[in-house]
């Protein structure tokens, strides 16, 4: 489901992954439920030139036109993965396909095993679903689909807004009702 345009300038645009023909190894990290026999077939035409150099792992259940996956349970094994064979260079690309909190949390590893944002490609497929950072406890609550959310760390009722942090690779959560306690929105269903 593509996200909806928004005015925000902190908010992230996902354009399709593209391959760089000139660069070194091509690494295609998917989320497994993201993914579908179209995006599929979308992905196995568009990695088809960079094919020999090209490396997928996918979290969840491995698509089967992509050639060789190396499934993985969960994201904690990734960064290991990614890690070999050697540390990652300079022409080597990243490029990660999943729900929004999916594709941020890969963008935060590999940053931390040194690559450049320049070398990382994000495309957003299956659930609009959001991770919110909240500002009073800086803790995370997840898959929130709802315009408000009680916070998982502080239990504070949190306005979701559309400003995100990179740095977080989350939305930010404040207080409802900061200014008139007890003065909340209706709760509504807004990121399926």
């Amino acid at each position: 489901m593509p996200l909806k345009p928004s005015d925000v300038t902190s908010r992230p645009v996902y354009p399709p992954l593209a391959p760089q023909p000139g660069a070194g190894r091509h690494w295609l990290v998917l989320e497994g439920s993201a993914i579908d026999a179209a995006l599929e077939a979308e992905l196995a035409a568009t990695f088809a030139p960079v094919a020999p150099r090209l490396q997928v792992w996918c979290v969840g259940a491995p698509p089967q036109g992509l050639g060789p996956v190396t499934a993985l349970a969960d994201l904690d094994a990734l960064p290991a993965s990614l890690g070999t064979p050697g540390a990652p260079l300079v022409s080597d690309r990243l490029f990660v396909q999943g729900s929004e909190p999916f594709v941020w949390s890969v963008f935060l590893a590999a940053r931390q095993l040194g690559l450049a944002e320049s070398q990382i490609q994000l495309a957003h497929a299956g659930s609009a679903r959001r991770r919110v950072w909240c500002t009073h406890c800086h803790g995370f609550t997840e898959g929130v689909s709802t315009s408000t959310v009680a916070c998982a760390g502080c239990g504070r009722e949190l306005l979701v807004r559309d400003h995100f942090s990179r740095r977080h690779g989350a939305f930010m959560g404040v207080m409802v009702d900061a200014e008139v306690p007890g003065e909340r929105p209706v709760r509504e269903e807004v990121f399926p």
